[in-house]
C-alpha cells in the first residue's frame, strides 16, 4: 500500500478472488491514466506479482450488477424477506403488481400485500421450501414458491431462517383448484420435527403416501404440505376429497398430474374400500395419491396394500407435553394475528400440561378460544384460572404414552387418579373399597375428593 500512497492514489476499498484465491482487487476511484501507467511498473517490482491489469468492476460489484439486470428483466415478481416479513429487495416485476414504485418496496411488510397468507407462520414454522401456495395480490391470482434462506451450521433448523425468497407465477382461471387447501403451519416442535423432516423427504417422491394418526394430530395440514413441498405444484393443482354417503366419489376428469388427496378412508366399509381400490387403479401416472386414517389396521388388505411403501404416523399431544405450551402459544396467534399476544398465566400452562387431550389440537383450540374469548371480556391479555373451561380428566395408558414430561410425583398422581376413577365406578361404597384395597375408609375418602371423583349409585 505505500506504493499506492507514494502517488497519492485513494483506495477504498478491496477483496480476495479468483479460482485459488490468489488475486487481489482494489477499489481507486479517480486514479487517472498517467497514474496508472506509473504504479504499474512498480508494482510488478513486488515480489510475487506476475500480473496488473485495470478492470470496469470489481467481482462483486459485476456479480450484484449481473443479478439486478437479470432480475430486472424476469416477468414473474420475485422478492425476498427478512425473518421479521419485511421486504429486503424485490424486482420491477413485484413493484408493479404491488402498485408502488420499486424504490419504495424494501421495508415494507409483505403482509400488507398478502394479508391473507400466514406470513409469520411461514417465517417462524417453515424451513423448506414450500411450492405452489394460493395468494391473492391486488385482485390477481398467483401461485407463490417459497424458498426459506438458511443460516448457521444446521441449515434445516427453524432456528436458522434468516428470511426467504419468493417467487409469483400467474395463476389462470381454468387452474382453479375445486377445493382450494389452505397452506398451514406444520408446527415442527417436538417429536414433530421428525415427521416434518420425513414429510420433507418423501414430498419430492411419487408413491403413494399414508398419514395416520388420532383425530386432531393435523392429518389433513401434513397432507396438504405434501402438495405444497413438492415442486409439480408449481405447474399443478391438488384435489382434496372427503367420504359422502360412506364412499368417495373421484372426479370424472382429472389432470394428468397433481395431488389427490383422499381424507378419512377408514370411515369406509370394508366392501367401499375395495371399490375405492379398483378406481385408484384408473388414476393417471402423474397423479400424487395421498390419504389420511386414524388407524391403519381398519384398512382393507388391498387398500392397505397401496399405501404400504410410504407412511407417517403422527404423535398425540399427550406424547408431547414438553412442548404444550408453545403449541397453545402458536395456536392463539394464529387464531388471534392482529392483536397483542395473549399470556398463559402458569397455573393454565400447567393444566394445559397435564391434560392428555384426547381430541388433540382439535380440543386444544376450542379450549383455548373459549378462554380467549372469556379474556378479552375482561379486556385483559392474560388468561388465567377464571378464563378456562372446566376440564373433565381423561387418562390413557400405560403411562409411556402420556407420561413424557411429567415429574414423577404426577405420573404416580395419574395413575392414581386412573385406578381410583375405574374402582369407585364398580364399587357399592367407600368401605368396600377400603377394604379391597387395605386402606382405611378415611384415606379412600380423601383420595376421591381429591380428584373430584365420586361412588356410582346402583
Amino acid at each position: 500500500m505505500e506504493i499506492f500512497g507514494e502517488y497519492r492514489i485513494n483506495v477504498t476499498s478491496g477483496e480476495l478472488g479468483g479460482d485459488s484465491g490468489d488475486k487481489v482487487y482494489l477499489l481507486a476511484p479517480g486514479m487517472l491514466s498517467t497514474q496508472y501507467q506509473s504504479i504499474e511498473r512498480s508494482l510488478y517490482r513486488v515480489p510475487g506479482v506476475q500480473r496488473v491489469r485495470r478492470i470496469t468492476l470489481l467481482p462483486l460489484e459485476r456479480r450484484y450488477f449481473e443479478l439486478d439486470t437479470l432480475l430486472r428483466h424476469v416477468t414473474d415478481p420475485i422478492l425476498s424477506v427478512d425473518r421479521e416479513g419485511r421486504v429486503v429487495a424485490a424486482n420491477l416485476a413485484a413493484a408493479r403488481v404491488f402498485g408502488v414504485s420499486l424504490d419504495r418496496v424494501p421495508g415494507m411488510q409483505l403482509q400488507r400485500f398478502l394479508p391473507l397468507m400466514q406470513v409469520a407462520e411461514l417465517l417462524r414454522d417453515f424451513s423448506v421450501p414450500r411450492y405452489g401456495l394460493q395468494a391473492v395480490v391486488r385482485g390477481q391470482n398467483f401461485y407463490l414458491n417459497w424458498s426459506p434462506i438458511a443460516l448457521g451450521e444446521n441449515p434445516s433448523g427453524v432456528d436458522s431462517m434468516a428470511g426467504a425468497v419468493l417467487r409469483l407465477q400467474a395463476r389462470e382461471k381454468s387452474a382453479f383448484i375445486p377445493q382450494p387447501l389452505r397452506a398451514m403451519a406444520l408446527w415442527d416442535f417436538d417429536l414433530r420435527r421428525q415427521r416434518c423432516l420425513q414429510l420433507r423427504d418423501l414430498a419430492a417422491l411419487t408413491a403413494p403416501l399414508l398419514i395416520a394418526g388420532e383425530r386432531g394430530t393435523g392429518k389433513s395440514t401434513f397432507a396438504s404440505a405434501v402438495h405444497y413441498l413438492s415442486p409439480s405444484a408449481a405447474r399443478s393443482g391438488c384435489i382434496r376429497i372427503v367420504p359422502c354417503e360412506g364412499r368417495f366419489v373421484l372426479p370424472t376428469h382429472l389432470h394428468s398430474t397433481g395431488t389427490l388427496i383422499l381424507e378419512d378412508v377408514h370411515h369406509l366399509s370394508e366392501k367401499a374400500q375395495i371399490g375405492l381400490r379398483r378406481q385408484l387403479r384408473e388414476l393417471p401416472a402423474g397423479v400424487r395419491l395421498v390419504a389420511t386414517c386414524g388407524d391403519v389396521h381398519t384398512l382393507a388388505p388391498a387398500l392397505a396394500q397401496v399405501f404400504s411403501s410410504l407412511a407417517i404416523t403422527l404423535p398425540p399431544l399427550r406424547k408431547m407435553r414438553p412442548a404444550l405450551e408453545r403449541f397453545a402459544t402458536t395456536l392463539l396467534r394464529q387464531e388471534y394475528p392482529d392483536l397483542d399476544a395473549l399470556d398463559l398465566d402458569e397455573s393454565v400452562q400447567d393444566l394445559i400440561r397435564r391434560h392428555d387431550w384426547p381430541e388433540n389440537f382439535h380440543g386444544l383450540r376450542d379450549y383455548l378460544m373459549a378462554a380467549a374469548a372469556h379474556c378479552r371480556r375482561r379486556g385483559t391479555c392474560r388468561i388465567d384460572r377464571q378464563d378456562v373451561p372446566e376440564l373433565i380428566p381423561q387418562t390413557l395408558l400405560p403411562w409411556r404414552n402420556w407420561g413424557r414430561g411429567l415429574t414423577y410425583r404426577e405420573i404416580m398422581e395419574q395413575l392414581e387418579r386412573a385406578v381410583f376413577g375405574d374402582l369407585a365406578a364398580s364399587r357399592l361404597s367407600t368401605r368396600e373399597l377400603a377394604k379391597e384395597l387395605g386402606i382405611s375408609h378415611t384415606t379412600v375418602a380423601n383420595k376421591l375428593r381429591k380428584y373430584g371423583l365420586s361412588m356410582q349409585k346402583k
